[in-house]
């Protein structure tokens, strides 16, 4: 079929295949997950796994066969990253083939929709409001008005005409056009921008700055603690060499958080399958924990409380000598926006050409109206009233109110006699000759959706372009609180006055796209972990501002790569679940991380009290394995997937670390006092080192019971299972444990310690707070 006046063709078929052949293609390498051989790579050449293979290799040189069992845990956790990985990759690889960007263009005179990486050198494309450049271009035929703000920085519209150069990675904001594709792939500018937009925003969440101080603290200490320990027991302490190692083995791996990685890779990579099977692509792993603290959601009216549609309700003519619907046929005709708008006009007044175009002035969100003026006929705009009619009269201001105070949107059109020939332009003598009032199409699941973040206590902004009356009406149709509390963005002049707007108002209306990137950043300046919805080109600075940003697959191409988290069904209805999601996989790590760095922290503490204050480390590989296997690591895995909805609240690195430092004191003074007491007391050192695994895995499970409380019927269930499986390994294979009998005395030492184990948390608790107040002190 042809489209636009000139008869443009575009490239035929054996055109396309010999540049095809050339490679003069816009291919793309846009990967968003990892390849294979780096899932492989990034789980098997690790620098814990290097430490674990070393201290195997220790272990097999002495001949201490039985303490080697830890590195079956070893391999099977590799293997697990590994197939929670692929398995991750595989479902996202699926939805990312939905969410790939189309564009229509022009072959064969015929429009085809192709993938953006199968454009070619000269091809012809049709680029409309919402589109994001894919290839650098020139224009030859229409108009557009283009955002270069990736390019940039600047976010003023530039308008476009024929002959100009169009940049890839630029948004379209306005009008339609045929675009002459000029350079492609590598030598123009998508190949970096829309790959970095696509891509995970590089924000540090505080879960991934936590795990890379803890790596990175234990990177440092663990080879000199374990050369100083192996030092202590072999030439201080007169071990024996196999003893002396085993003991520098055991305190090694205790110090090792390879469980806490590899419990929080495969806890966020789940979390991102669950969502996935609710047709929910995200695009950054990390965003999940930001979704968890989120506590204020901005969201764009369009898309979220409504459908994005409109219909036109009634039309009231204000000059009975012009012929309203025959105007508004004839703007259709020569006006190629496809904003909800102008689709609502195009549905009741099918396009119809009596007069002559002259100059034509898209709409654009910026501006608020479009304008056309004819050959001997004159200038109509038509747009929002404030905007066309910024001076207009009490009369006209009320008319528009009455119907705006109800929720419709409403439309003046104005005419002049007068020849426009400036885009930006109002004429001075603008007449309006009627409005047009539109309404918009609620959303059947907004409500519910919103009732349910009321109930969460999270703060719910509107941020809309609209009539901020119109708005404040829908919103009090969906049940928002404070929908009356509203403002319009036009009256916010500076960066102050919307710092005090975002904490007074819920309702904001004729809200410009920079307006609401300032929004979200006051916001956050105010302390709030801020979401944001949008699914169209005006959305895009405030997505990326946000800490979270989640598009609509409906929506722009710039929308959807500037988000976190795309909604492929195109439901607001999923986001409750979305944030369930965060919440829970957060909640469950943040309680099975302080169960790992217990193990971390008493190995860390005990290695330097035996090399400070005696000799004879307690354990042995296997006892830590087996503890770790029945106090830590089977119960966390079924504790991980109990439902945990509450916010999350307060510093990640702080709460674990609060949690589990009183318990691993408590390990490192019980271990501590009961090998040098023992020693200086003439007892068995088979015994003592027996007391000092009682006295861990009670402690452990002491440590259980109160980070996981309150204590559910499940909770009791998996606890005291464990423990009972635990006691059964003690007393079934004490032998390969290597574990000795208890004599009368050391009952009563071991029942001595537990009493006084309260004493211990509450040092622990204190001496926490005291040593993290001093260390943010040093900070400031």
């Amino acid at each position: 079929m042809k489209v636009f006046d000139n008869e443009y063709s575009g490239l035929k078929q054996d055109e396309v295949v010999q540049r095809i052949k050339e490679n003069k293609i816009n291919s793309i390498e846009s990967e968003t997950t990892k390849s294979y051989k780096e899932i492989f790579f990034h789980n098997i050449f690790t620098f814990f796994n290097l430490i674990n293979i070393i201290l195997f290799a220790c272990v097999f040189l002495v001949g201490s066969y039985r303490n080697m069992l830890f590195i079956l845990v070893v391999i099977f956790n590799t293997l697990t990253g590994i197939y929670q990985e692929i398995k991750a990759k595989l479902t996202l690889d699926k939805l990312a083939i939905l969410n790939d960007n189309n564009i229509d263009v022009l072959r064969n005179n015929d429009i085809q929709e192709i993938p953006i990486d199968q454009i070619v050198l000269d091809d012809l494309l049709i680029l409309i409001n919402g589109d994001q450049i894919p290839a650098d271009c020139i224009l030859i035929e229409g108009q557009l008005e283009v955002n270069e703000a990736l390019l940039t920085g600047e976010s003023d519209a530039i308008l476009k005409t024929k002959d100009d150069h169009l940049y890839s990675g630029s948004f379209v904001t306005s009008g339609k056009a045929l675009c002459k594709v000029m350079h492609v792939g590598k030598d123009n500018y998508v190949h970096h921008i829309v790959e970095e937009a696509k891509k995970s925003k590089a924000k540090q969440s505080q879960l991934n700055i936590a795990l890379n101080k803890i790596l990175k603290i234990i990177s440092i200490i663990i080879v000199p603690l374990a050369i100083l320990l192996f030092a202590k027991e072999f030439f201080i302490g007169k071990e024996l060499f196999e003893d002396a190692v085993v003991s520098t083995v055991a305190a090694v791996l205790g110090m090792i958080p390879s469980g806490l990685v590899l419990l929080t890779s495969i806890a966020l990579t789940l979390s991102v399958v669950r969502l996935a099977k609710k047709q929910t692509l995200v695009q950054d792993l990390f965003c999940i924990e930001t979704l968890a603290r989120v506590d204020t959601i901005c969201l764009d009216k369009t898309g979220t409380l409504t459908e994005g549609k409109m219909v036109v309700e009634e039309v009231v003519s204000l000059d009975n000598n012009v012929d309203i619907e025959k105007i508004i046929k004839n703007v259709n005709y020569n006006l190629e926006d496809q904003n909800v708008t102008s689709l609502a006009l195009n549905e009741k007044f099918p396009k119809q050409k009596d007069y002559q175009p002259w100059f034509v002035v898209p709409f654009s969100s910026e501006r608020k109206y479009s304008a056309i003026s004819f050959k001997d006929f004159g200038t109509v705009y038509i747009g929002a009233y404030q905007f066309v009619f910024p001076n207009a009269d009490e009369k006209l201001k009320e008319l528009c109110f009455h119907y705006t105070k109800n929720g419709f949107r409403v439309l003046a059109i104005g005419y002049s006699k007068q020849i426009l020939n400036e885009s930006n332009a109002l004429l001075d003598d603008l007449k309006c000759i009627g409005i047009v009032v539109l309404s918009d199409v609620i959303r059947t699941d907004a409500k519910d959706t919103l009732s349910y973040f009321k109930k969460q206590d999270t703060h719910i902004k509107i941020i809309s372009g609209d009539d901020p009356i119109t708005v404040s009406s829908i919103a009090r149709r969906v049940g928002i609180d404070n929908y009356d509390k509203y403002i319009d963005a036009t009256s916010l002049e500076s960066d102050d006055d919307i710092f005090e707007a975002v904490q007074k108002y819920t309702i904001f209306g004729r809200v410009t796209p920079i307006q609401k990137k300032q929004m979200v950043l006051a916001l956050q300046k105010h302390g709030h972990t801020v979401a944001m919805t949008g699914d169209g080109i005006n959305d895009v600075l405030a997505l990326k501002a946000a800490d979270c940003s989640i598009a609509m697959a409906s929506g722009s191409d710039a929308a959807k790569n500037a988000a976190n988290i795309v909604l492929l069904n195109n439901h607001f209805n999923a986001m409750p679940h979305i944030v369930h999601e965060g919440r829970r996989v957060i909640n469950n790590i943040t309680a099975s991380a302080s169960m790992y760095l217990i193990k971390t922290i008493f190995s860390v503490l005990l290695t330097i009290g035996m090399i400070l204050f005696g000799h004879g480390y307690p354990f042995e590989p296997i006892q830590l394995t087996v503890i770790g296997g029945c106090c830590v690591g089977i119960p966390t895995f079924f504790l991980t997937y109990e439902p945990n909805f509450n916010r999350v609240e307060g510093d990640f690195l702080k709460t674990v670390f609060r949690n589990a430092f009183p318990y691993a004191l408590m390990i490192a003074v019980f271990a501590t006092i009961t090998v040098n007491c023992g020693r200086a007391l003439g007892h068995d050192m088979k015994m003592l080192y027996t007391i000092c695994v009682l006295l861990t895995s009670w402690c452990y499970y002491s440590g259980l019971k109160n980070i996981y409380s309150p204590l559910t019927t499940y909770r009791v269930a998996v606890i005291y299972t464990m423990q009972i499986v635990l006691y059964a390994c003690f007393f079934i294979g004490h032998k390969f444990l290597n574990l000795g009998n208890i004599d009368y005395i050391g009952a009563i030492f071991l029942m001595f310690l537990i009493t006084f184990s309260k004493a211990i948390y509450i040092i622990g608790f204190h001496l926490f707070d005291f040593i993290y107040d001093c260390i943010e002190k040093r900070k400031k």
